[in-house]
């Protein structure tokens, strides 16, 4: 049986992010004790909103999909942190602007800058932590995908 729309969309994101240099790519994971040097991106299933249909029910089902990527960079002090994390951000924009309908599945998609934190650590490196909300849009023949 073949995936649903909305699991084809999240493979197809996770595709795109894996060519981010350097960097560990996961889906739906706990976060680790001990961040990648090249820094952690963990790939969350989101909320595909409420389904829209058209006018009369008949045709597809549309969704606008929320779609949360993190970000996590722990590199030594607070400036190389901050210049891992900015690399991160970009290569992860540069990623998802290679395939903004990804690869047909979606019409496209829309992104912002990320909410960012930095979590202190005892006796570590502190990390600092975004998260960027991807929206994908998107149809499907069902409610259920």
């Amino acid at each position: 049986m073949a995936s649903s729309k909305p699991e084809q969309v999240l493979d197809a994101i996770k595709v795109l992010l894996n060519t981010v240099p350097n960097a560990k790519v996961e889906r739906n994971t706990a976060v680790p004790e001990k961040i990648p040097t090249g820094g952690l991106i963990v790939l969350r299933d989101g909320d595909p909103g409420e389904p829209e249909t058209a006018l009369g029910g008949f045709g597809g089902v549309y969704y606008s999909h929320d779609i949360e990527i993190e970000l996590y960079a722990e590199d030594g002090d607070a400036t190389a942190r901050d210049t891992a994390f900015d690399i991160l951000v970009q290569a992860i924009g540069t990623a998802l602007e290679a395939d903004p309908t990804l690869g047909g599945l979606a019409f496209g998609m829309t992104y912002g800058r990320p909410e960012v934190d930095t979590e202190a650590v005892t006796g570590a490196p502190a990390i600092k932590t975004g998260m960027i909300i991807v929206t994908v849009e998107y149809e499907t023949d069902s409610l259920l995908g």
